[in-house]
């Protein structure tokens, strides 16, 4: 699935490149290509497209002119946010790889534990982890993915955008991009006139977009923490289908929030239910798992043929039809165990049982017939949903993990959508984790992003004699702050795919 996914993206970065070569190649397109780039100011390069405009100036402009000093206290703020935010991440980027060599050397000493066991175990607890689309960002969440990165970033760069406004700063354009797979914004300002003014002005500007994700990240946990709450007044709890993917076999028969009431016999409330009686169902021996009571006259009248004293290596059916399937029981007349091929649906419609003995209120001829397969891994499962009958699957339990997802909430009222089960919180999540990282990555003091302009300011502003003797410890400073940021990185990449 990964290696389909990074195919398909350089194929269609190929075609992008080849098509924009192209069009520039030949005279005849050439002059109204280039118009048409000029006026969405857009350029195209090998992984990387991005578009460059001005039409928003005059709203960043309306924005910030719009009570300036509730803007100006706003920023001001976000000043002692962006330093918090710094501290707080230049602490964690040196306390990671102290914590990285003190685990290394424990494992490395106990000879009781395996290396690859102990960073198998501690790779879900690592604090920075690499976001890939198709290696843990699930394809489907592709539409979260790339909705909350763009809301993070646009989000940002309004920060930038507005605070330059209210600090009579001009802003020259704004831009976005797409490198790869990642999209971004970005804003230009006037350089010049960031220099002419106080390094404190300077400040309230370049802390806006850590200010503003920080911000983000606040309204996005605010959201998850009421859900539960909206949840509770207008869903009601039940094991409702959210997804099934297309590469099950029931694809077309289990419907989309349908409410799935049984499982062989098992019952189903909630998600938590669901997966109780899968790792039960998959716990259990095929012979003991969950059979049905038949009379020998009914086995008779349903069975193609009967095989008397069946051994457990042979298929009694023989694949006579897809439709039936191979059933083992025991009788009085034959205590030995019997197998028949009878119709897997008629068979399945009569009541369930585990021993002879469940079924024997309803007479003693009853058997309690139990479904067989030769490999002990594929199973006849019956499930009971509220939109239709009874689905028989036959496979794996770890096919039904895989390809069924389930939720534990349904909605009270038909206009109400299943969204804020699923996927508004998925969203916020997405947007919490997004927001914080461009928050804690701008606020370390490293070439390139705003960490660096935000310590150029904050010098010169508490010392502006220093800020003039500044360029060897400055430089020094930003070194080792991007060192350390590239050295967490790499060890995040390193730890989590090795």
């Amino acid at each position: 699935m990964f290696i389909r996914f990074i195919l398909q993206v350089i194929i269609f970065w190929l075609i992008i490149y080849f098509i924009n070569h192209l069009l520039l190649r030949f005279q005849t397109t050439r002059r109204s290509y280039n118009r048409l780039l000029r006026l969405f100011g857009c350029h195209v390069s090998i992984f990387n497209i991005g578009f460059y405009t001005t039409s928003f100036n005059r709203i960043f402009y309306q924005i910030g002119r719009r009570n300036p000093r509730l803007w100006k206290i706003w920023f001001t703020l976000g000043i002692f946010v962006a330093f918090i935010t710094a501290i707080c991440a230049c602490l964690i980027l040196i306390f990671l790889p102290l914590k990285y060599i003190y685990e290394f050397q424990r494992s490395t000493s106990s000879l009781t534990k395996n290396l690859s066991n102990v960073i198998e175990n501690e790779r879900d607890q690592l604090s920075i982890q690499p976001i890939i689309p198709g290696v843990n960002v699930p394809l489907e969440q592709l539409g979260h993915f790339f909705l909350a990165l763009i809301l993070c970033t646009i989000f940002h760069e309004l920060g930038h955008a507005i605070a330059a406004s209210v600090e009579q700063v001009r802003v020259n354009g704004c831009g976005y991009f797409l490198f790869i797979v990642y999209p971004g914004a970005y804003v230009d300002l006037n350089h010049e006139q960031i220099q002419m003014i106080t390094a404190y002005r300077q400040l309230r500007i370049y802390c806006a977009g850590v200010f503003h994700n920080m911000v983000l990240v606040l309204i996005a946990l605010i959201f998850l923490l009421i859900n539960p709450f909206i949840i509770r007044h207008f869903y009601i709890e039940a094991a409702t289908v959210y997804r099934v993917s297309k590469n099950s076999p029931i694809y077309n028969l289990l419907p989309s929030h349908s409410t799935i009431q049984f499982i062989d016999g098992c019952n189903v409330n909630t998600s938590n239910d669901w997966y109780q009686c899968l790792r039960l169902i998959k716990d259990q021996h095929p012979q003991q798992s969950s059979g049905y009571c038949l009379t020998q006259t009914e086995i008779q009248l349903l069975s193609n043929h009967i095989e008397f004293n069946q051994t457990s290596n042979y298929d009694c059916c023989q694949n006579l039809s897809q439709k039936n399937y191979c059933f083992l029981f025991h009788s009085k007349q034959y205590l030995n165990q019997n197998g028949a091929c009878m119709e897997a649906r008629s068979v399945t419609n009569h009541p369930p049982c585990l021993l002879n003995s469940d079924c024997q209120r309803q007479g003693n001829d009853v058997s309690c017939v139990h479904p067989f397969s030769i490999d002990n891994v594929t199973r006849l499962i019956r499930i009971v949903h509220n939109q239709g009958p009874p689905i028989l699957f036959v496979g794996s339990i770890n096919e039904i993990y895989q390809t069924i997802t389930i939720q534990s909430y349904q909605a009270k009222y038909n206009f109400i959508s299943t969204i804020f089960i699923t996927e508004i919180p998925l969203f916020f999540q997405y947007v919490a984790a997004f927001s914080f990282a461009l928050a804690f990555f701008n606020a370390v003091p490293c070439y390139a992003f705003d960490g660096q302009y935000i310590l150029l300011a904050l010098i010169e502003y508490l010392s502006p004699n220093l800020y003039q003797r500044r360029h060897n410890r400055l430089i020094f400073t930003l070194i080792f702050g991007t060192c350390l940021l590239i050295i967490n990185v790499s060890l995040a990449f390193a730890r989590y795919f090795l």
